[in-house]
Order: structure tokens, then sequence, then C-alpha cells
């Protein structure tokens, strides 16, 4: 976690991949689990979550993996996969859908995002992360321009 924990880290990664433009608009979204499952799924979206940056031309975004093997699923024993790089270009993207995670849960929103080669990306992410103190702000951001 120590490659992505503040907003310099995370500028310089971009930047490394040519990927940083007028807007920049960086956060982190978690794998939805809950939508994925088997072998084939995990070897297709082989990722503990994605580091994001959106901007006006689209979402580039890296695979954060877990450094090493454990069954609790958490950030804290992640690393960024710098091989992982995409960048879904707007006009790839066919729909961004956010909205509640679960019913009675106001703390993490669901984010669906479906590419025009039919793949979607199961993603939610917690509103305000402590972790990650780049995440309120960047996050509402993407919250408020993809909200139903």
């Amino acid at each position: 976690m120590e490659e992505f924990n503040t907003l310099e880290k995370v500028i310089k990664l971009f930047e490394e991949q040519n990927c940083i433009c007028k807007e920049n608009n960086y956060f982190v979204l978690m794998k939805n689990y809950r939508k994925y499952s088997g072998v084939v799924s995990g070897m297709e979206y082989p990722f503990l979550a994605l580091l994001i940056n959106q901007t006006e031309d689209g979402i580039g975004f890296f695979y954060i993996v877990q450094s090493k093997f454990s069954l609790k699923v958490e950030l804290n024993n992640s690393v960024v996969n710098k091989g992982s790089f995409t960048f879904l270009k707007n006009e790839f993207i066919e729909s961004i859908e956010v909205k509640k995670f679960a019913l009675l849960n106001k703390k993490c929103k669901s984010v669906i995002i479906k590419t025009k080669d039919r793949k979607k990306y199961y993603l939610y992410a917690k509103l305000d992360d402590d972790t990650l103190p780049y995440q309120k702000e960047n996050f509402s951001k993407f919250i408020e321009k993809y909200s139903n």
C-alpha cells in the first residue's frame, strides 16, 4: 500500500504512464467479490482493487493486487501491478453507474463500469478511507458525475 498511500505517489505512477491530463481525479475502487465467482472470473479480473485516474479523455487504471497470500482481503497487504496499466477511452465506455452499495450502508457506493466489448467491472468504494487521504474528495467528484 506504500505505493499509493499519498496523492504525490499516485500522481507519479500515472505520470510514468503519460496519463496526466487537464482534469485528473484519483481514487481507489475495490473489487466486489459478491459479483465475481469461479476461476474464469478470477483470471479475467485478477485484481483486488483498481487505482483510478479519471480524466476528460477516459479512465486510466492500475490493478492493485495482494502482495502475499492472505484469506483476508484488505488494501494494507497490497501493491500496484505496474504492468497492468489500462486506459479506457470515453468512446469505449458504454456506461458507468454509481448507486447504493447496500440498503443500510451509507459509507460505501457500488460502481459498475460497462465497456463496449461487454466487460463489466463490479466495484465498490468507501466514501471516506483514512488510509487514502485523497479518496474522499476525489471519489465524491466521481459520485457527483455518475450517480443516478
